[in-house]
């Protein structure tokens, strides 16, 4: 289904030294609908085309071919108005979501084209805490989105599992004789490591054991490395209850030791090439063309750092899959790292440095009921807040939010599976409907509204959109007259199913899958009007008494909530059918 922008932006082209594309950029919407429905300002071009932008604007009214579904174009003063014929419109909108579905379903051309998305990235032998949950669900929110328009992305969980704590956690295996590291859980390893470290303190020679055995790691003494593979199937089973919960998975493990080995490789090539530099016994990389401060890529006792993992491993990533974009997405404060990173694979003569984008984002912080304040997700005590437990209060709140309106949900909803449903998604909704760099404040009664800007509330309408297809007792067919679909409602919600591939598109050039959240709390607020508006007066009903005009609305209604779905489906929030 080609939106309309595109089809008018590629007539366009035809008589402008622009490509559709920008053109389709420009293209706007007029402030009422007697003005037209998309409006060219002919500012920008009258540079370009030497010509005042009133002239410009009368002469591609006398030559445009105007696409299908296209009226009138009109001249008034700067601008060229299109007026689209409504009921061509209708049908083209309405029976290409019934279909072809709601997401784009031209984007053949993207199929060539890779996104690599890594994302989540925990350290192992820990819990996963509420400070990883932007990441993780901005990286698979894009994901989805990306694969949405046809391109192949490809998820990357880019586990730390290597550093000197480790040497802490094997020498406390050895130590208190645990039997078994593989029946522990993330909770006993993380006591293990509480207490072999208070212990060793004021030892020195636990200080040194621990040393000691992460240097027998490090040489791969076959006996330590099954200990500390054990750390990691601990770490990833706990990691996996928690990502499905969340309806994250990944197409791959890329854990940062798998790129430990390339370390002395890698140091010969940046000597070789000119790049490394001794400084206070340290290697870094010059970045001063770049207005950078310097990269160091290996400490003064040879111990490798994250760049010493990251450029080996971002190498990999370009052989195995050509990208067009690798994304990072990790938080704010790493920002100048990710430009050091970029800036020492450009002076390798990598050529695809550009390529690699930072997708930051800001922080969780949660209002405290008491002071009114917001503060970082942690305990009073100063303790990570453990996402698991984080997911299951908004589970609990939602279950008792459920039961207080208990009235307003329709009979055979399962309550249980329903507060499941809308806790996550209301968390998910939350942190996704932010702009990505902005930190996000978590008010849980705010959020667990089913009024106002929140993911109950896009779920609720879903359900109520359910809800009246089962009521119509018959399916919606395409078998209708589009032009009695004549309420000014009802064009503004045409208007709006057409702007869906628009805000997919958005979310990908921009990264941002709030484009997406922000979209479907607008169609739902159109809805809304809508619905309210037959409540009201009987003949604006959906299951109103003329036929014709039900079905017709049957097909809306049913175009909307087949629209809803999707996004919310790509945001990774359940579209419950029920409630």
């Amino acid at each position: 289904m080609h939106a309309m922008e595109d089809l008018i932006a590629a007539a366009l082209a035809e008589h402008l030294p622009l490509e559709p594309e920008e053109l389709a950029d420009l293209l706007e919407t007029p402030p009422s609908p007697e003005m037209g429905d998309y409006g060219l300002p002919c500012f920008t071009l009258a540079p370009r085309l030497r010509r005042a932008p009133r002239q410009i604007a009368a002469e591609l009214q006398g030559s445009v071919a105007l696409p299908a579904g296209v009226r009138a174009a009109r001249a008034e003063g700067p601008y060229l108005n299109f007026f689209l014929d409504r009921s061509e419109t209708i049908r083209r909108v309405l029976t290409g979501i019934t279909q072809e579905g709601p997401a784009p379903a031209d984007e053949g051309d993207n199929a060539d084209r890779t996104v690599v998305i890594e994302f989540s990235s925990p350290n192992i032998s820990k819990h996963l805490g509420v400070h990883h949950l932007p990441g993780t669900v901005i990286g698979m929110s894009l994901c989805r989105i990306f694969r949405a328009l046809g391109y192949r992305a490809v998820s990357l969980n880019y586990l730390g599992d290597w550093g000197t704590s480790h040497g802490r956690l094997i020498a406390a295996i050895e130590r208190y004789g645990v039997e078994d590291p593989h029946a522990l859980t993330v909770s006993e390893l993380q006591d293990l490591y509480v207490r072999y470290s208070t212990e060793a303190e004021d030892e020195p020679e636990m200080q040194q054991q621990a040393r000691d055995a992460f240097r027998r790691l490090e040489q791969g003494d076959p006996g330590t490395r099954q200990v500390w593979e054990a750390f990691r199937e601990v770490s990833l089973r706990e990691f996996e209850r928690v990502y499905d919960r969340l309806g994250v998975e990944f197409d791959r493990y890329t854990p940062e030791s798998l790129y430990v080995d390339r370390k002395d490789e890698l140091m010969e090539r940046l000597r070789r090439q000119g790049l490394a530099q001794q400084s206070e016994g340290a290697l870094i990389v010059a970045l001063d063309e770049h207005d950078l401060p310097p990269c160091m890529v290996l400490k003064s006792d040879g111990a490798t750092l994250y760049a010493t993992r990251d450029i080996p491993a971002a190498e990999d990533r370009w052989e195995r899959y050509r990208f067009e974009k690798a994304l990072y997405v990790v938080g704010n404060e790493q920002s100048l790292y990710f430009q050091q990173l970029k800036a020492v694979l450009a002076k390798m003569g990598h050529h695809w440095a550009d390529r690699i984008v930072h997708v930051n984002f800001g922080l969780i912080k949660f209002l405290d009921a008491e002071t009114g304040n917001a503060r970082v997700g942690s305990t009073r005590s100063g303790d990570m807040l453990l996402l698991e437990d984080v997911l299951q209060e908004a589970v609990q709140r939602a279950r008792a939010k459920i039961e207080d309106n208990r009235n307003r949900f329709e009979d055979g909803a399962d309550l249980d599976e329903l507060a499941e449903k809308v806790g996550i998604g209301a968390v998910i909704f939350r942190e996704l409907s932010t702009r990505r760099t902005r930190d996000v404040v978590f008010d849980w009664e705010r959020m667990l509204d089913f009024e106002g800007d929140t993911g109950p509330y896009v779920q609720y309408a879903h359900a109520r959109l359910c809800s009246i297809l089962r009521k119509a007792g018959e399916d919606a067919s395409l078998e209708v007259d589009f032009s009695r679909l004549s309420l000014p409602e009802e064009w503004t919600l045409v208007r709006h199913l057409e702007g869906f591939a628009h805000a997919l598109h958005r979310a990908t050039a921009d990264y941002e899958p709030s484009a997406v959240a922000t979209y479907l709390l607008d169609l739902c607020a159109d809805f809304s009007a809508y619905y309210s508006a037959g409540m009201r007066e009987p003949e604006r009903r959906v299951l109103c008494q003329d036929g014709e005009v039900r079905a017709a609305r049957l097909l809306l209604v049913d175009a909307i909530r087949r629209v809803i779905r999707s996004g919310l489906e790509l945001l990774g929030v359940a579209a419950p059918e029920r409630m």
